[in-house]
Parts: structure tokens; sequence; C-alpha cells
């Protein structure tokens, strides 16, 4: 499988969901990054090695992350920064399904499913000659597109309502409320750095907010937010007043959503809609 899609949208969150949605998710999830490692290193790092199959070898040799993965899933991230010789030494695996660890001629079957995501545009490389294109084919059986952040900012309410969660567990500290300005302000900004960029502004504002309030004002989000938001006054005071009205709906009605609906004259799928929109 080959996931493609910006820096930054979750592509490796894909890969382990896809591992987990598989027969094999009792087995290890390995991760490489084909960009993070010196060239140099990066066979003995994949395939491992033998003793004394180099200068500085581990006594007794070492296992690769073939080896980690054996049974389970090896995630390939940023496969487009792989070095052409390596890619002609993985194009070798996958056809012969068998591996050698390094300074060693004892072939070891592949079991493993490889997943492989990258940032860049594998058909362009090819073109440029830096990116074979048989690999390519090879890698390329199943592919996903992860689209960026600014493309599905309908999944924003419940992925800051998730990372709110997760980082208030993690800090000891009240779950966040988004104040609805503040809402209105991630919800027209551009997500130049997506998922990554989402989940450290909430990181950083559960970590800097006060315990006695929960509730995310406008003036807790980075400078930077703030003069991109175009300020608070510009934010539509319909969207507070509405917000207002659907909390209050549901606490006249202890929490009934389809109660509520009914009190608001909208549908049960609106009022849905309208909780994820705010946040509440």
């Amino acid at each position: 499988m080959l996931i493609t899609g910006e820096s930054g949208v979750g592509k490796e969150l894909f890969a382990e969901g896809v591992h987990q949605a598989s027969r094999r998710k009792e087995e290890p999830f390995v991760a490489i990054n084909c960009g993070a490692i010196p060239a140099a290193l990066f066979e003995s790092e994949l395939f491992g090695y033998v003793q004394g199959a180099f200068t500085g070898a581990v006594k007794g040799g070492k296992t690769g992350k073939l080896d980690a993965a054996k049974g389970g899933t090896l995630f390939l991230d940023e496969v487009g920064e792989m070095p052409l010789e390596l890619q002609v030494k993985l194009l070798r695996v996958l056809q012969e399904r068998v591996y050698y660890r390094v300074g060693d001629h004892k072939p070891i079957p592949l079991e493993v499913h490889l997943i492989a995501a990258t940032n860049r545009d594998l058909e362009e490389m090819i073109q440029a000659g830096t990116f074979r294109e048989d690999l390519y084919y090879r890698l390329h059986v199943i592919s996903l597109h992860v689209p960026p952040l600014r493309e599905r900012m309908e999944d924003l309410p419940e992925l800051i309502q998730r990372f709110g969660h997760e980082f208030a567990l993690r800090y000891e500290k009240p779950v966040p409320k988004f104040d609805p300005e503040v809402m209105y302000m991630l919800g027209n900004h551009r997500w130049e750095g997506n998922i990554r960029q989402l989940r450290n502004l909430v990181e950083r504002v559960v970590i800097l907010s006060n315990e006695a309030d929960d509730m995310i004002h406008w003036y807790h989000l980075p400078e930077s937010f703030q003069r991109q938001g175009k300020h608070v006054s510009s934010i539509p005071r319909e969207i507070t007043d509405e917000r207002s009205e659907i909390e209050e709906a549901l606490q006249k009605t202890y929490g009934n959503k389809s109660a509520a609906a009914k009190m608001l004259g909208i549908s049960r799928a609106t009022l849905y809609n309208k909780l994820k929109q705010y946040g509440v």
C-alpha cells in the first residue's frame, strides 16, 4: 500500500489504522523514516547485519526493522527520500520475498505487510530519474490519498475535542471548552501544517489554560493566529447567540438531543452538526 498526502496530515496514523484493521493486528507495527537515517546506515537498519559485517558492528550482529516487524506491518515513511541504490535493494526484496542481513548470504523469508508513505510526487520523481518506476508500481498496488485538513474542515471540531481530551489527561488539566469565537477563528485558518499543527496548538492551549476557567478564548491562541484570525470583533455575533441557544435547549431537556432539536425547530442531524461545529 502507498499512502500519499502533505506533511502533517497523519499518514502514519492511517497506516496504523490499516494495521489494526488487518488480521495481523496482534503482531508488531514497526515504522522507519526513510529521510531520517543516513544512506550509509539505512541498509543495516532495515535488514540488520551479522558480526564482523563492517567496522564498528556490534558483537553478535544486530537484527533489522524487517526482523522486528516479522508477522506484522512495516511502515516506510517518506519513501521518496530513499536513495536510488537502496531502492534497488528494496525492489529486489519485494520481488524475491526474501532478504539478507548485511555480511550474510543466508536468505530470510519476508513475512511482513509493507505500507509506504510520501509527501512527494513520485511520478514526477520518476520523470526526473530520482525514483525507480518499477519500485513505484510494486508499492502502488493499493493507494490511499489523505487530503489536507483545509479540505476536510468538517473534521476540525471532532479533532479538537479528541486532542483536548488527550492533553487534558496527560497534563492533569480540565478538559477544555472552546469559545465559539475560537472555533470560528480556527475554522477560517489555512492549516498549512495540517493535523500536526492543530495538535500542537491544542496541546499549547491546554498547557497554558487556567484551571479555574476551562474555556479557551481567542486571547489564549498564539499571536500569529490572532493576527490571521481578523480579531474577535469581526466574528459574527449570531455564532455566539446560536451556541447559547443550543446550550440552553440542552439544559432544559436535560441533554435529550431529540427534544432539544424539536425545541429549536431543527432536525436532529442539524443539531449534531452544530454541536460538532461549536465543540459543545
